[in-house]
């Protein structure tokens, strides 16, 4: 089995990626019945504005594989200094064999480098809701560590609340 990650950018003026294939990661993970889980916040609702936040975001996109297969996507955003919020989908039909990637994914992201050939990133952040226990649990498993739960952390669109949230983070030398 071969993990790849796969960067959404720009070389020389062309995509990595067609608008159509990004387009259809998000009509997947609705297909799936994930966009109101890893979205519940609102932002992202159509294949539009996934492209949109993608592609012209202040964001960096990857595509994941086994192999051959699409079996989801993760991106960075909200960067500070060398930190940034992490966030990933994996489609349904992979969930439970996805043990060997996630650290192939952490160690990708890890090994992205400066203009001084420094590492980018020391700390990934982010935050899951309460809720989602199986993507805490998946996280937990696989080198995120738990700073605690935090009382209305995240904004549910679905409920229009505060809700609290896990908040989970990795470092680069524990991945």
């Amino acid at each position: 089995m071969k993990v790849s990650v796969v960067p959404y950018t720009e070389v020389d003026g062309v995509r990595t990626f067609s608008d159509s294939g990004i387009k259809r990661l998000f009509l997947r993970t609705v297909e799936d019945d994930l966009a109101t889980v890893v979205f519940y916040e609102g932002t992202v609702r159509t294949e539009e504005q996934f492209l949109a936040v993608m592609k012209y975001g202040e964001c960096l996109f990857y595509v994941i594989y086994i192999d051959s297969d699409v079996i989801g996507y993760a991106w960075l955003n909200r960067f500070e200094n060398r930190t940034a919020r992490y966030h990933f989908c994996a489609f349904k039909d992979y969930w439970g064999r996805l043990d060997d990637v996630a650290p192939e994914i952490m160690s990708t992201l890890f090994k992205l480098k400066d203009s001084k050939n420094k590492p980018l990133f020391d700390l990934f952040t982010g935050y899951i809701p309460i809720w989602n226990k199986p993507a805490v649990k998946f996280t937990l498993k696989h080198g995120g560590r738990s700073a605690g739960e935090i009382p209305n952390a995240i904004y549910n669109a679905e409920t229009k609340q505060s809700e609290p949230a896990i908040f989970i983070y990795y470092t680069r030398g524990d991945v």
